[in-house]
């Protein structure tokens, strides 16, 4: 599916709107805020409701009536799963120059170009409380019908696609495979992790059931759904100066245009 709509997030659920209105930049600011409020909106809106390893999140705040404003959308910068995924994409030697968006989404109400006009801003802040992190690697999912318009206009480097790799799903949601572990070895978290599942349809653990026999009878009974995903397209922000000439080096493939057909079992809001 090739659109010239963007894509919007409300209660967990995507709506597509028009790109009919421009956004007015004078009712709108950008600007720091808690993990914990992060974590509340993205709990509240995104169809990924876990919340990453957060290093600073950046909302987008929408002017109301009597001069109130509103938390109309996030941008949440965390620690990479891998140091290999800032090294790989970004050709800095310490990951700790890099960072990843893990998470992004505006509400519906939201007017075209407000994407790229919040990223903009979202990464200065970024650069002035953490001046270390010199470029973002971020991810499109082409399965889900994304390409990275927003990140193409904001000339982010484009180093190809991932490798193909297994998910687990519950009916359209993915489930994190952090989560997974967390239950499989008891880890801190598991109860929420159980939980998460849980909230997606999944019957709850039964009392002599292990965490590991719960899961292997999700699988078994195809409630929980492992399937191959094609692949991730990677960009790359390069943030510096030092960044640029570092990503020289790499590679910078053109923008895709064609999207890989998403999965028919799949539906196209995450």
């Amino acid at each position: 599916m090739l659109t010239t709509r963007s894509q919007r997030w409300r209660e967990r659920r995507s709506r597509y709107v028009d790109d009919l209105e421009v956004i007015d930049t004078r009712r709108y600011a950008v600007d720091g805020i808690s993990a914990e409020l992060a974590r509340q909106f993205v709990a509240a809106h995104h169809y990924l409701p876990s919340f990453p390893a957060a290093i600073f999140c950046a909302g987008l705040f929408s002017s109301g009536p009597g001069g109130t404003s509103q938390l109309s959308g996030v941008a949440v910068f965390a620690v990479p799963s891998t140091n290999a995924v800032i090294t790989r994409h970004t050709g800095f030697t310490n990951p700790a120059a890099g960072t990843t968006l893990a998470r992004f989404l505006l509400l519906d109400e939201i007017p075209q170009n407000a994407e790229s006009w919040m990223l903009a801003r979202a990464f200065r802040l970024l650069r002035a409380e953490k001046p270390h992190i010199e470029a973002v690697v971020s991810y499109s999912d082409p399965w889900a019908g994304h390409i990275g318009r927003i990140y193409q206009s904001l000339s982010a480097a484009h180093r190809g696609i991932s490798r193909p790799r297994p998910i687990h799903r519950i009916g359209t949601v993915t489930i994190a495979g952090r989560t997974l572990s967390k239950i499989r070895l008891g880890e801190r978290g598991a109860s929420g992790a159980i939980d998460q599942i849980v909230a997606l349809g999944a019957p709850r653990p039964m009392p002599t059931e292990t965490p590991c026999g719960w899961l292997e009878r999700l699988h078994r009974e195809r409630i929980l759904l492992r399937v191959q995903h094609p692949g991730l397209f990677t960009y790359a922000f390069e943030l510096s100066r030092r960044a640029r000439a570092l990503g020289r080096a790499l590679p910078r493939k053109p923008y895709p245009k064609i999207l890989i057909a998403p999965h028919p079992e799949l539906s196209l809001f995450d």
